[in-house]
């Protein structure tokens, strides 16, 4: 139903852009010369509200000494169109604002020029013209405009610094973020806080989660050409969702653009870790659903004396006889590309209609040889050493493929009243290979002895919104009454067919290698078929009406979750006698089924399910007000603020109702922000917030699972409760001039039954991963932000600027009186407080850049640098951390000729490994090591 939903929305929008565009073609020219020699131009942008940062509707717009003008929509923007080529001034003017006059606005034939204005109100000591143009939305001058005016603590990454890092995707455009850092190349973790204290939005609505296991929304299939800017607020005010602590972070997709555009991009690339036409691991084809017989009644457990039972299990053994071991595969180089399209047309008189498509492929390789993959145990508290319970080299291949597209339409209905329409499809499909071999003490398989696991897997992610959204005033002006509303329905998807799991031991020898497969031991070869589905549908509607000079706003909002999560096992067995010779591909494929002497061979049987099946559904609804004022008396000092209803109903269980979990609550959520403008480029802010933090569904579903042999079992926890975190915010910041920018800010945060991933040992063999809430937390930090144009300093540092950020981060927990006691097994004298799961202590990020105009030329360099970051909480107190590492990458464009510009990058130029590892009596034990390799990129693009 939904899937209909979602196609009925996409017909009607695809037909609504289709008609619109044939209704304003323009006719047929008579003279094609004259056609592609445009005689015009046109000025267009946005009016807004200098006090306030609102945008100015009914604003009027004029041409000096004409009769030509417009005025602005319920946005605050305005189009002057069929203007000839030349120079003019502009005036801009609305009743109760200084007028401003900006003078030499040079208009091209077939070009828009630009000019953003804002306009103050008037008073008796202002009353001379003052000119002040501002940049666009996409532009960091623009961001950090908006960033002054915004009534919360807030961060933003534009596209013009999206592409001047050379960013792929919106996971790789955070990394330059203050407070944020990349968990995985997809997750964002702001202000040291993971994916749960992080809410994701596209354009204002929260995004589902496409990860079964984890509980971040992965920004890697979100490619950067489809993003105009990148929002992370990091102070709460009633009108946001309440489950962000760390940040909320909202991608903004490609606006309407003021007049026609045309881009088209194209680039190939390589990593240093498997070389231009080199090679890496891939898996073989394999079954895209589990086979129709595997349904049968007819099959037996085992080979069976019933000939018609006998033959259903030969047709499903045969069935599962693909490819299953990895294979080395000569690869080409990675490469990508995007074309977008934009464009404004009048309708019905003097109606506008915005429109815009876009669609973008990525295709990559990547991979290494030589990692490492171990587990340790402490066996006693005199223990020097930690035991290694598996330690294996590991070889990794992934090939990833990403489909993006836009569509989007925006339609003034009336002067005053705009609906928009826009569709996003995303996929994304990994194909991951790997392969381990080393030592399994834990399972006695150590010595001459060896264990060795191969892993096929194709996942394939899709995301699919479609949204609607309306804006609409009432009355003129400033004093009219605002209202929008929206709503959206997102699904996300996840489908892991046939990912394959083949384990073996064996023991080299001097004439020959014995091979075996020992089902109570390594496991058997065996097959997984998984699928999610997670569908959200949301609504928001806000009212704001104007009070004197202040404010008042109120608002709700409806969501609805829903995730399905199915997984089929079927495992590889074989009758006593039937050995495994060292081929997996044979094991599975000729050596299966019906022999030719009558035998059966190797055979597949259906795992019954431990708890893997589960629904989950999550019901929320919110209402607030709040209200945006100056404090009477001191009108520099404004405050934002009010409160927030939000109720959370969350219940999850398993397909055979043996396990259930569940939880409802009402909180209540206050805010307050102050915003003190110390002059007009400089602000001091302080702020109080309470968020909540859910726990998502799979730290409620109480199935097992693991990744490999030798590795922890995995358990979610139908216990759990939802997290309360007060937050406390304070910021200075300067805005020499556009562009420009120094800021410090402190924070502290307080948690309450915070969640975390917890090693437990149940018994002496058996290691558990699982969530707890712990009783309290507390983080706390600093900020520091700086970015400066350094033409100030000399001519020739004209179009250089420079930048960076850092964050110092601590956080506490206090270990109650059993985990001291657990621990004391282990220590003799346990700290009593430890760091928080996903904190590192310290982020750095620094940039530096020339850009000229004038010649086209760009080369930026990007540093980043985090701390420390604690991965999991161990039994033993001996922790494991994901270790700090530096990455530093370059990139540098130059335009060819008029609309071509070629670039060059590097990634990680430092050669950076991941490595994974936990301390114990002065030495390290490294969990994972993974070469990441450096990767070099080169592409050109085009622009009309």
């Amino acid at each position: 139903m939904v899937d209909d939903c979602l196609r009925g929305v996409t017909k009607l929008a695809i037909a609504i852009l289709l008609g619109f565009g044939l209704a304003t073609s323009p006719a047929p020219a008579q003279d094609p010369a004259s056609q592609n020699k445009p005689k015009t131009g046109t000025v267009a942008g946005v009016i807004v509200d200098a006090q306030q940062g609102e945008p100015l509707p009914g604003a009027n717009v004029s041409i000096k000494g004409t009769t030509t003008g417009t005025s602005t929509d319920l946005n605050g923007r305005y189009r002057l169109t069929g203007l000839e080529a030349g120079t003019y001034d502009v005036l801009f003017s609305f009743v109760g604002f200084q007028e401003k006059t900006v003078t030499g606005v040079e208009v091209t034939a077939g070009q828009t020029t630009k000019i953003d204005v804002t306009l103050s109100e008037q008073t008796a000591e202002l009353d001379e013209v003052v000119i002040e143009a501002e940049a666009a939305r996409d532009s960091e001058a623009g961001m950090l405009t908006d960033r002054a005016k915004a009534a919360s603590v807030s961060n933003a990454i534009s596209a013009e610094a999206i592409g001047r890092a050379g960013a792929g995707s919106a996971a790789s455009a955070m990394g330059n973020v203050t407070g944020a850092s990349v968990v995985e190349g997809k997750y964002v973790n702001v202000r040291g806080l993971q994916g749960r204290y992080v809410t994701v939005q596209l354009n204002g609505t929260t995004l589902p989660n496409a990860d079964p296991d984890g509980n971040s929304v992965a920004l890697d299939i979100f490619p950067s050409s489809l993003i105009d800017n990148i929002v992370t607020t990091k102070s709460f005010t009633p009108d946001k969702p309440g489950t962000f602590t760390g940040g909320a972070v909202d991608i903004t997709t490609k606006s309407f653009p003021d007049d026609v555009f045309l881009t088209a991009s194209f680039s190939s690339s390589y990593n240093t870790e498997v070389g231009i036409g080199g090679n890496i691991l891939r898996p073989p084809s394999g079954l895209e659903d589990v086979p129709a017989i595997a349904d049968s009644d007819l099959l037996p457990p085992s080979p069976s004396s019933v000939p018609e039972r006998q033959e259903a299990l030969n047709q499903l053994t045969r069935a599962f006889a693909t490819g299953i071991s990895p294979r080395a595969n000569d690869v080409l180089g990675n490469r990508s590309g995007e074309v977008a399209f934009g464009n404004q047309f009048s309708v019905l008189g003097d109606r506008s209609l915005g429109v815009i498509a876009s669609l973008s492929y990525d295709e990559s390789f990547s991979g290494y040889s030589g990692g490492t993959t171990a587990r340790f145990s402490q066996t006693s508290i005199d223990s020097e050493r930690l035991k290694p319970e598996a330690s294996y080299t590991t070889q990794r291949g992934v090939e990833e493929t990403l489909w993006g597209g836009l569509a989007g339409m925006s339609f003034q209905v009336a002067p005053n009243h705009e609906l928009g329409v826009r569709l996003l499809y995303n996929r994304d499909e990994e194909q991951i290979a790997r392969s381990e071999s080393g030592i399994l003490p834990r399972d006695n398989i150590s010595g001459d002895r060896r264990f060795e696991t191969r892993v096929s897997r194709l996942i394939r992610r899709t995301v699919r919104t479609g949204e609607i959204e309306g804006m609409h005033q009432f009355g003129s002006g400033r004093e009219g009454v605002r209202l929008e509303w929206k709503t959206a329905l997102s699904v996300v998807g996840r489908d892991e067919p046939d990912g394959r799991f083949f384990p073996n031991e064996f023991s080299p020898e001097a004439n020959d290698t014995s091979y075996a497969i020992s089902g109570p031991v390594t496991g058997l070869p065996t097959r997984y078929f998984r699928d999610l589905t997670e569908q959200n549908w949301s609504s928001e509607v806000s009212l704001k009406i104007p009070v004197g000079a202040a404010i008042l706003e109120a608002g709700g909002s409806v969501q609805t979750k829903t995730r399905e999560f199915r997984e089929r096992i079927f495992k590889h067995d074989a009758p006593i006698g039937v050995g495994y010779s060292g081929s997996p591909d044979e094991y599975v494929g000729a050596r299966a089924g019906i022999q030719e002497d009558g035998s059966f061979g190797t055979f597949v049987t259906e795992v019954p399910s431990q708890g893997g099946n589960y629904d989950g559904n999550l019901d929320r609804g919110a209402g607030y007000l709040m209200t945006e004022t100056p404090v009477p008396g001191l009108s520099s000092l404004e405050f934002i603020g009010g409160v927030r209803l939000e109720y959370t109903d969350m219940a999850l269980s398993t397909l055979d109702n043996a396990t259930q979990g569940s939880f409802s609550q009402l909180d209540v959520l206050p805010s307050a922000n102050l915003v003190w403008s110390l002059r007009e480029d400089m602000n001091m802010r302080a702020a109080y917030g309470r968020t909540i933090a859910l726990p998502s569904f799979r730290e409620f579903a109480p199935f097992q699972s693991f990744n490999f042999i030798g590795d922890f079992t995995e358990r979610g926890n139908p216990n759990l409760d939802r997290t309360t975190v007060h937050n406390f915010d304070l910021r200075w910041e300067w805005f020499p001039r556009p562009g420009e920018l120094l800021s410090a800010s402190v924070y502290y945060k307080d948690f309450t039954d915070p969640i975390e991933r917890t090693f437990v040992t149940e018994s002496v063999d058996q290691g558990i991963i699982t969530y707890r809430n712990r009783e309290s937390a507390t983080v706390y930090g600093l900020e520091l932000e700086a970015q400066k144009q350094l033409d100030g300093l000399a001519s020739w540092l004209e179009h250089v600027q420079v930048g960076g950020n850092l964050t110092l981060t601590q956080s506490r927990i206090d270990r109650t009186e059993a985990v001291l006691g657990l621990l004391r097994q282990f220590q003799e004298n346990p700290d009593e407080t430890r760091q928080l799961q996903g904190q590192s202590p310290y982020l750095v990020n620094l940039n530096a850049g020339y850009d000229n105009p004038a010649s086209g030329t760009s080369v930026n360099v990007f540093f980043n640098r985090f701390g420390d970051r604690l991965q999991t909480v161990s039994a033993n107190g001996a922790n494991i951390f994901e270790r700090a590492r530096s990455t530093l990458d370059a990139n540098v464009s130059q335009r060819l000729i008029r609309g071509v510009t070629a670039s060059v990058s590097v990634k990680n130029i430092l050669d950076s490994e991941e490595i994974v590892s936990q301390t114990f009596k002065g030495n390290e034990f490294v969990n994972d090591q993974r070469p990441l390799g450096r990767s070099v990129s080169v592409g050109v693009s085009y622009r009309y």
